[in-house]
Protein backbone atom coordinates (compact mmCIF):
# COMPACT_ATOMS: atom_id res chain seq x y z
CA UNK A 1 0.00 0.00 0.00
CA UNK A 2 1.26 3.41 -0.80
CA UNK A 3 1.62 6.19 1.50
CA UNK A 4 0.81 9.31 -0.13
CA UNK A 5 1.69 11.34 3.09
CA UNK A 6 3.75 14.20 2.48
CA UNK A 7 7.34 15.28 3.51
CA UNK A 8 8.10 17.75 6.05
CA UNK A 9 9.83 20.93 4.51
CA UNK A 10 13.21 21.60 5.33
CA UNK A 11 13.60 25.06 7.40
CA UNK A 12 16.39 27.38 5.98
CA UNK A 13 18.77 28.24 8.58
CA UNK A 14 19.75 32.20 8.95
CA UNK A 15 22.87 32.39 9.23
CA UNK A 16 23.02 35.65 12.01
CA UNK A 17 26.70 36.74 11.71
CA UNK A 18 26.14 36.94 7.54
CA UNK A 19 23.39 39.07 7.83
CA UNK A 20 25.23 41.29 10.48
CA UNK A 21 28.43 41.27 8.00
CA UNK A 22 26.50 42.27 5.16
CA UNK A 23 24.82 45.50 6.84
CA UNK A 24 27.93 46.10 7.91
CA UNK A 25 29.55 46.30 4.18
CA UNK A 26 26.61 47.96 3.14
CA UNK A 27 26.74 51.03 5.15
CA UNK A 28 30.26 50.93 4.90
CA UNK A 29 30.06 51.08 0.90
CA UNK A 30 27.42 53.99 1.69
CA UNK A 31 29.49 55.56 4.00
CA UNK A 32 32.45 54.92 1.15
CA UNK A 33 30.05 56.76 -1.38
CA UNK A 34 29.59 59.86 0.43
CA UNK A 35 33.24 60.50 1.54
CA UNK A 36 34.24 59.54 -2.05
CA UNK A 37 31.27 62.52 -2.77
CA UNK A 38 33.01 65.07 -0.41
CA UNK A 39 36.17 64.22 -1.66
CA UNK A 40 34.99 65.21 -5.16
CA UNK A 41 33.61 68.05 -3.95
CA UNK A 42 36.28 69.54 -1.99
CA UNK A 43 38.32 68.92 -5.14
CA UNK A 44 36.40 70.91 -7.17
CA UNK A 45 36.42 73.79 -4.41
CA UNK A 46 39.96 73.06 -4.59
CA UNK A 47 40.63 73.25 -8.13
CA UNK A 48 38.28 76.41 -8.50
CA UNK A 49 40.72 78.20 -5.61
CA UNK A 50 43.48 77.48 -7.64
CA UNK A 51 41.99 78.85 -10.63
CA UNK A 52 40.78 82.05 -9.19
CA UNK A 53 44.00 82.81 -7.62
CA UNK A 54 45.77 81.85 -10.89
CA UNK A 55 43.49 84.81 -12.10
CA UNK A 56 44.18 87.19 -8.55
CA UNK A 57 47.58 86.10 -10.12
CA UNK A 58 47.06 87.49 -13.53
CA UNK A 59 45.10 90.45 -12.80
CA UNK A 60 47.23 91.36 -9.73
CA UNK A 61 50.34 91.66 -12.43
CA UNK A 62 47.78 93.26 -15.08
CA UNK A 63 47.19 95.83 -12.11
CA UNK A 64 50.62 96.46 -11.37
CA UNK A 65 51.68 96.98 -14.79
CA UNK A 66 48.67 99.65 -14.93
CA UNK A 67 49.85 101.42 -11.95
CA UNK A 68 53.54 101.53 -13.20
CA UNK A 69 52.05 103.10 -16.27
CA UNK A 70 49.81 105.39 -14.89
CA UNK A 71 53.12 106.72 -11.90
CA UNK A 72 54.83 106.76 -15.23
CA UNK A 73 52.16 108.79 -16.97
CA UNK A 74 51.78 110.57 -14.23
CA UNK A 75 55.22 111.59 -13.58
CA UNK A 76 55.54 112.69 -17.32
CA UNK A 77 52.91 115.34 -16.81
CA UNK A 78 54.37 116.44 -13.89
CA UNK A 79 57.62 116.82 -15.55
CA UNK A 80 55.36 119.20 -18.28
CA UNK A 81 53.14 120.75 -16.18
CA UNK A 82 56.51 121.69 -13.86
CA UNK A 83 58.13 122.96 -17.27
CA UNK A 84 55.13 125.09 -18.01
CA UNK A 85 54.69 127.04 -14.38
CA UNK A 86 58.45 127.58 -15.11
CA UNK A 87 58.24 129.17 -18.48
CA UNK A 88 55.08 131.22 -17.44
CA UNK A 89 56.79 132.21 -13.71
CA UNK A 90 57.53 135.83 -13.90
CA UNK A 91 61.24 137.31 -14.28
CA UNK A 92 60.40 140.12 -11.57
CA UNK A 93 58.39 138.50 -8.47
CA UNK A 94 59.71 134.72 -9.53
CA UNK A 95 56.16 133.95 -8.73
CA UNK A 96 53.28 132.34 -10.82
CA UNK A 97 50.75 134.00 -12.18
CA UNK A 98 46.93 133.06 -11.39
CA UNK A 99 45.41 135.43 -13.46
CA UNK A 100 45.58 136.74 -16.60
CA UNK A 101 45.91 139.14 -18.34
CA UNK A 102 50.15 138.57 -19.21
CA UNK A 103 52.72 140.75 -21.50
CA UNK A 104 54.87 139.57 -23.23
CA UNK A 105 57.76 141.01 -25.21
CA UNK A 106 58.12 140.75 -28.92
CA UNK A 107 60.81 137.81 -28.14
CA UNK A 108 58.41 135.68 -25.99
CA UNK A 109 59.59 136.90 -22.35
CA UNK A 110 55.96 136.96 -20.24
CA UNK A 111 55.70 139.68 -17.15
CA UNK A 112 52.66 139.06 -14.85
CA UNK A 113 49.78 142.05 -14.96
CA UNK A 114 51.18 143.23 -11.72
CA UNK A 115 54.83 143.55 -12.47
CA UNK A 116 53.97 145.08 -15.42
CA UNK A 117 52.86 148.06 -13.89
CA UNK A 118 55.46 148.45 -12.14
CA UNK A 119 58.58 148.15 -14.09
CA UNK A 120 59.62 150.62 -17.32
CA UNK A 121 58.49 149.89 -20.71
CA UNK A 122 61.47 147.66 -21.21
CA UNK A 123 61.25 143.99 -20.98
CA UNK A 124 63.25 142.65 -17.43
CA UNK A 125 65.02 139.62 -19.27
CA UNK A 126 66.02 141.16 -22.58
CA UNK A 127 65.36 144.86 -22.53
CA UNK A 128 63.91 145.40 -25.72
CA UNK A 129 60.34 147.70 -25.58
CA UNK A 130 57.51 145.39 -23.88
CA UNK A 131 54.77 146.91 -26.30
CA UNK A 132 51.47 145.71 -25.26
CA UNK A 133 51.58 142.41 -26.47
CA UNK A 134 49.42 139.76 -24.27
CA UNK A 135 50.26 136.16 -24.15
CA UNK A 136 47.27 133.59 -24.61
CA UNK A 137 49.15 130.95 -24.16
CA UNK A 138 50.54 131.77 -20.55
CA UNK A 139 46.63 132.62 -19.79
CA UNK A 140 45.75 129.08 -20.72
CA UNK A 141 48.68 127.35 -18.95
CA UNK A 142 46.95 129.58 -15.92
CA UNK A 143 43.58 128.40 -16.04
CA UNK A 144 44.89 124.77 -16.37
CA UNK A 145 46.90 124.12 -13.70
CA UNK A 146 46.83 124.27 -9.81
CA UNK A 147 48.29 126.88 -8.05
CA UNK A 148 49.81 127.28 -4.61
CA UNK A 149 48.12 129.33 -1.68
CA UNK A 150 50.26 132.56 -1.41
CA UNK A 151 50.22 132.62 2.38
CA UNK A 152 53.12 131.37 4.39
CA UNK A 153 52.33 127.90 6.28
CA UNK A 154 49.49 126.92 4.15
CA UNK A 155 51.19 125.65 0.93
CA UNK A 156 47.73 124.08 -0.17
CA UNK A 157 46.87 123.49 -3.90
CA UNK A 158 43.88 124.90 -5.55
CA UNK A 159 42.25 124.98 -9.49
CA UNK A 160 42.22 128.58 -10.99
CA UNK A 161 38.37 128.74 -10.35
CA UNK A 162 39.21 128.63 -6.42
CA UNK A 163 42.11 130.04 -5.58
CA UNK A 164 40.79 133.35 -5.56
CA UNK A 165 37.95 132.04 -3.15
CA UNK A 166 40.49 130.40 -0.59
CA UNK A 167 42.56 133.24 -0.47
CA UNK A 168 39.85 135.28 1.18
CA UNK A 169 39.07 132.44 3.82
CA UNK A 170 42.48 131.30 4.32
CA UNK A 171 43.38 130.97 7.94
CA UNK A 172 46.69 131.98 7.27
CA UNK A 173 45.84 135.08 4.92
CA UNK A 174 47.81 137.89 6.28
CA UNK A 175 46.21 140.86 8.35
CA UNK A 176 47.30 143.61 10.25
CA UNK A 177 47.58 144.38 13.79
CA UNK A 178 44.34 146.36 15.10
CA UNK A 179 46.11 148.86 16.55
CA UNK A 180 46.77 151.75 14.24
CA UNK A 181 49.83 152.38 16.11
CA UNK A 182 51.55 148.49 15.18
CA UNK A 183 51.99 147.86 12.09
CA UNK A 184 53.32 144.18 12.52
CA UNK A 185 51.46 141.81 9.94
CA UNK A 186 50.97 138.06 10.52
CA UNK A 187 48.90 135.73 9.29
CA UNK A 188 45.32 135.28 10.93
CA UNK A 189 46.26 132.18 12.96
CA UNK A 190 49.07 134.06 14.77
CA UNK A 191 47.55 137.06 15.25
CA UNK A 192 45.87 136.56 18.78
CA UNK A 193 49.39 135.03 19.63
CA UNK A 194 50.70 138.63 18.49
CA UNK A 195 48.39 140.13 20.43
CA UNK A 196 49.85 138.60 23.65
CA UNK A 197 53.07 140.31 22.50
CA UNK A 198 52.29 143.59 21.40
CA UNK A 199 52.95 146.52 23.28
CA UNK A 200 49.85 148.13 22.36
CA UNK A 201 47.36 144.75 24.40
CA UNK A 202 46.52 145.61 27.24
CA UNK A 203 44.97 142.28 28.28
CA UNK A 204 42.87 139.06 26.32
CA UNK A 205 40.51 137.34 28.09
CA UNK A 206 37.14 134.99 27.54
CA UNK A 207 33.81 136.48 27.66
CA UNK A 208 33.08 134.26 30.79
CA UNK A 209 35.95 136.21 33.17
CA UNK A 210 34.98 139.89 31.39
CA UNK A 211 32.14 141.97 33.67
CA UNK A 212 29.15 144.12 32.11
CA UNK A 213 31.11 147.17 31.75
CA UNK A 214 34.92 147.05 30.78
CA UNK A 215 36.49 150.88 31.89
CA UNK A 216 39.46 152.49 29.35
CA UNK A 217 41.18 154.53 31.70
CA UNK A 218 41.84 158.30 29.81
CA UNK A 219 44.48 161.12 30.87
CA UNK A 220 43.57 164.48 29.08
CA UNK A 221 46.50 165.64 30.00
CA UNK A 222 48.65 163.00 28.11
CA UNK A 223 47.20 164.09 24.66
CA UNK A 224 46.09 167.88 25.29
CA UNK A 225 46.77 169.29 21.90
CA UNK A 226 47.28 165.96 20.11
CA UNK A 227 45.14 165.54 17.51
CA UNK A 228 45.55 161.28 17.21
CA UNK A 229 45.99 159.27 20.28
CA UNK A 230 45.35 155.01 20.59
CA UNK A 231 44.11 153.51 23.73
CA UNK A 232 45.36 149.67 23.87
CA UNK A 233 43.67 146.98 22.94
CA UNK A 234 41.15 144.66 24.45
CA UNK A 235 41.16 140.87 22.99
CA UNK A 236 38.22 138.64 23.73
CA UNK A 237 37.54 134.94 22.53
CA UNK A 238 33.47 133.84 22.22
CA UNK A 239 32.15 130.95 20.54
CA UNK A 240 35.37 130.26 19.09
CA UNK A 241 36.14 133.52 17.45
CA UNK A 242 37.95 136.14 18.74
CA UNK A 243 37.52 140.16 17.94
CA UNK A 244 39.34 142.96 19.99
CA UNK A 245 38.19 146.63 21.14
CA UNK A 246 39.82 149.22 20.00
CA UNK A 247 39.49 153.05 21.22
CA UNK A 248 41.29 155.77 19.27
CA UNK A 249 41.38 159.54 19.28
CA UNK A 250 41.64 160.51 15.17
CA UNK A 251 41.11 164.22 13.66
CA UNK A 252 39.01 165.13 17.25
CA UNK A 253 36.95 162.40 16.98
CA UNK A 254 36.91 159.34 19.60
CA UNK A 255 36.48 156.10 17.94
CA UNK A 256 35.45 152.80 19.37
CA UNK A 257 35.12 149.69 16.98
CA UNK A 258 34.65 146.19 17.58
CA UNK A 259 36.72 144.23 15.19
CA UNK A 260 36.25 140.22 14.63
CA UNK A 261 38.80 138.36 13.60
CA UNK A 262 36.84 136.89 10.78
CA UNK A 263 36.01 137.56 7.51
CA UNK A 264 32.69 139.51 6.40
CA UNK A 265 30.87 137.10 5.42
CA UNK A 266 31.31 135.57 8.99
CA UNK A 267 30.82 138.82 10.77
CA UNK A 268 27.43 139.84 8.95
CA UNK A 269 26.08 136.74 11.42
CA UNK A 270 26.86 138.56 14.72
CA UNK A 271 25.56 141.62 16.18
CA UNK A 272 26.86 144.02 18.26
CA UNK A 273 26.00 146.55 20.57
CA UNK A 274 28.15 149.57 22.62
CA UNK A 275 27.30 152.16 24.79
CA UNK A 276 30.13 154.61 25.62
CA UNK A 277 28.95 156.31 28.94
CA UNK A 278 30.48 158.11 31.84
CA UNK A 279 32.76 155.96 34.34
CA UNK A 280 30.41 154.66 36.95
CA UNK A 281 27.15 156.00 35.37
CA UNK A 282 24.63 153.85 34.32
CA UNK A 283 24.21 154.01 30.65
CA UNK A 284 20.32 153.16 30.58
CA UNK A 285 19.56 156.17 33.34
CA UNK A 286 17.75 159.42 32.27
CA UNK A 287 20.43 161.94 33.23
CA UNK A 288 23.16 160.01 31.49
CA UNK A 289 25.12 160.82 28.76
CA UNK A 290 25.63 157.92 25.88
CA UNK A 291 26.64 157.03 22.76
CA UNK A 292 25.31 153.86 21.49
CA UNK A 293 26.05 151.43 18.43
CA UNK A 294 23.80 148.70 16.86
CA UNK A 295 25.53 147.05 13.91
CA UNK A 296 27.64 144.18 13.07
CA UNK A 297 31.21 144.08 14.01
CA UNK A 298 33.95 145.07 11.76
CA UNK A 299 36.13 142.76 9.69
CA UNK A 300 39.72 142.30 10.31
CA UNK A 301 39.84 141.92 6.46
CA UNK A 302 38.30 145.18 6.03
CA UNK A 303 40.37 148.82 5.37
CA UNK A 304 40.64 150.83 8.95
CA UNK A 305 38.77 153.63 6.88
CA UNK A 306 35.69 151.21 6.20
CA UNK A 307 35.10 150.29 9.45
CA UNK A 308 32.12 151.21 11.91
CA UNK A 309 31.35 152.14 15.41
CA UNK A 310 30.61 154.74 17.67
CA UNK A 311 31.72 158.27 17.07
CA UNK A 312 32.23 161.01 20.04
CA UNK A 313 33.34 164.22 19.43
CA UNK A 314 35.35 166.04 21.76
CA UNK A 315 32.27 167.91 22.57
CA UNK A 316 30.76 164.65 23.39
CA UNK A 317 33.10 163.38 25.21
CA UNK A 318 33.71 166.26 27.93
CA UNK A 319 30.27 165.56 29.07
CA UNK A 320 31.05 162.24 29.40
CA UNK A 321 33.69 163.03 31.75
CA UNK A 322 31.85 165.31 33.13
CA UNK A 323 29.21 162.76 34.05
CA UNK A 324 32.35 160.42 35.45
CA UNK A 325 33.19 163.50 37.94
CA UNK A 326 29.69 163.85 39.61
CA UNK A 327 29.28 159.70 39.51
CA UNK A 328 32.83 158.85 40.98
CA UNK A 329 34.79 161.80 41.12
CA UNK A 330 36.99 160.46 38.62
CA UNK A 331 37.74 162.73 36.27
CA UNK A 332 39.61 160.62 33.81
CA UNK A 333 37.78 157.72 32.80
CA UNK A 334 34.78 156.57 31.08
CA UNK A 335 33.30 153.27 30.28
CA UNK A 336 31.92 151.10 26.87
CA UNK A 337 29.62 148.40 27.24
CA UNK A 338 29.31 145.91 24.45
CA UNK A 339 27.56 142.37 23.60
CA UNK A 340 28.32 140.46 20.93
CA UNK A 341 26.19 137.40 20.04
CA UNK A 342 24.84 135.20 16.52
CA UNK A 343 21.72 137.27 15.15
CA UNK A 344 18.73 137.14 15.46
CA UNK A 345 19.31 136.84 19.01
CA UNK A 346 22.21 137.85 21.28
CA UNK A 347 23.93 134.94 22.86
CA UNK A 348 26.20 136.43 25.19
CA UNK A 349 26.01 139.72 27.22
CA UNK A 350 29.11 141.74 28.66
Amino acid sequence: MLDFTMAPKKRKIVNVEEVTHKEEVATLKTALEDKNKEIESDRKKHEETVANLNLKEVESENDKIEINNLKRKLSESKHIVDELKERIKCPVCLEIPQTGPVSVCPNGHLVCNECRNRVDNACPTCRVAMGEGKSLLAVAVIENISHQCQFVDCGEFFSHEEIEKHAKVCCQRTVSCPHSSCNVKVGLSKLLDHCRDCSFLAYRITLEQVSAVKTLYFTPTNVKGKKDWFFQLRAFTCEDISFCLKVEKRDWLYNVYLVMLATEEECSEYKSEMTVHGYGCDALSDDSVAFNFWGKPCSIDVDEKEWVGVKIDEKGMKQILSKSWSKSGSRNKFSVSFSIGKIPTLLTTL
